[in-house]
């Protein structure tokens, strides 16, 4: 197993410590506290917090919300870096810097894995990755990328197979360049991740090969986690009800989005990369069976779940584990 190589931060633009990124403001007269959050560019979690602000459910909790878009590198060290209070990276690459040293803690999970492997609808050779055997296989941005190495130790851990070592080619492309090699024939599968996995189920020319977050679901009840909403312990302990209040807008915002994702998607569609009407119907199913997002908060049953996930991710030698009590923070204990 390749461990991941994370991204450097990339752009300006970083607050001077995390004291500067969370203040007061005055709106009608009403105090609250703002909160910064950076989001990866063209993941649906962006539509969704552009609704939510188009609705005003961090403004009802008394939380100013300043938001902003990143590519995936400076998105994946807004924490470490100080740009934002709360933001919701790879799960995978936080662990990875917390192995690093750097102190962080998960406070409520956010998107799902639901990224799947792909091949041509016409391949009646190919039905499940064990058929990937001298095949020719595209992974996204990396072999190290989060879908990369999660795809690689589910499928291991399901078929002891390996998606990098028993295919007779494996090769990391972008995501749209990926779409073209399968078409073309250059690839037999392809794993793909967010907007190009919807794209992925909207079109009947590919099928799914491998699913992790059905895999995980039949394990567990719940979604494989890939995205969770993490913090610095030390502004946790100041800030726990702004965090509590952070999330309570994050899940009304699931709620309404839930609730209108067809003219939320209309509206903000296209920030999250999906302008086609078959996509956007994809979307409003995979909302509506509750497969995109997690919970907006942590209970014991899923910290239970989603540390079984990360065991799994240090018996691959994907990461290392530090202390499952200050890993998590659940609703009860931000309550206190």
């Amino acid at each position: 197993m390749h461990r991941r190589e994370l991204l450097s931060a990339a752009g300006g633009g970083i607050c001077l410590g995390l004291g500067g990124c969370l203040g007061r403001f005055d709106t009608d007269g009403a105090t609250g506290t703002s909160i910064r959050t950076v989001e990866v560019e063209s993941s649906i979690s962006v539509a969704v917090f552009r609704w939510g602000l188009r609705e005003g459910v961090w403004a009802d909790r008394g939380i100013d919300l300043d938001f902003e878009t990143a590519p995936f590198g400076r998105y994946n060290r807004q924490i470490v870096d100080g740009e934002a209070n709360v933001g919701a990276p790879s799960a995978v690459a936080q662990l990875e810097l917390t192995n690093k040293g750097e102190p962080l803690t998960f406070v409520a999970p956010q998107q799902n894995m639901f990224n799947r492997m792909f091949a041509r609808a016409d391949d009646g050779t190919i039905e499940d990755p064990t058929d990937l055997t001298d095949r020719r296989l595209g992974l996204p941005a990396s072999l190290s990328s989060t879908t990369s190495i999660v795809h690689r130790v589910l499928v291991e851990d399901e078929y002891e197979f390996d998606i990098v070592e028993d295919t007779a080619d494996t090769r990391a492309a972008e995501p749209p360049a990926l779409w073209e090699f399968l078409l073309e024939g250059e690839l037999d599968a392809v794993s793909q991740f967010s907007g190009f996995t919807i794209r992925g189920m909207a079109d009947d020319g590919v099928k799914t090969i491998f699913d992790p977050y059905a895999l995980w679901y039949d394990r567990t009840g719940v979604g494989v986690p890939t995205t969770a909403f993490t913090v610095r312990p030390e502004w946790l302990s100041e800030h726990a009800d702004a965090v509590d209040d952070f999330l309570a807008g994050w899940a009304a915002a699931l709620d309404s989005f839930g609730a209108n994702t067809e003219a939320a998607l209309e509206e903000f569609g296209a920030d999250a990369g999906i302008t086609d009407p078959d996509e956007a119907a994809v979307v409003v199913d995979l909302m509506d069976d509750g497969v995109v997002f997690g919970p907006a908060y942590y209970d014991e049953e899923l910290v239970d779940a989603h540390w079984t996930f990360f065991e799994l991710l240090a018996d691959a030698d994907e990461i290392g584990l530090g202390d499952r009590e200050t890993t998590f923070r659940t609703q009860e204990e931000l309550r206190g």
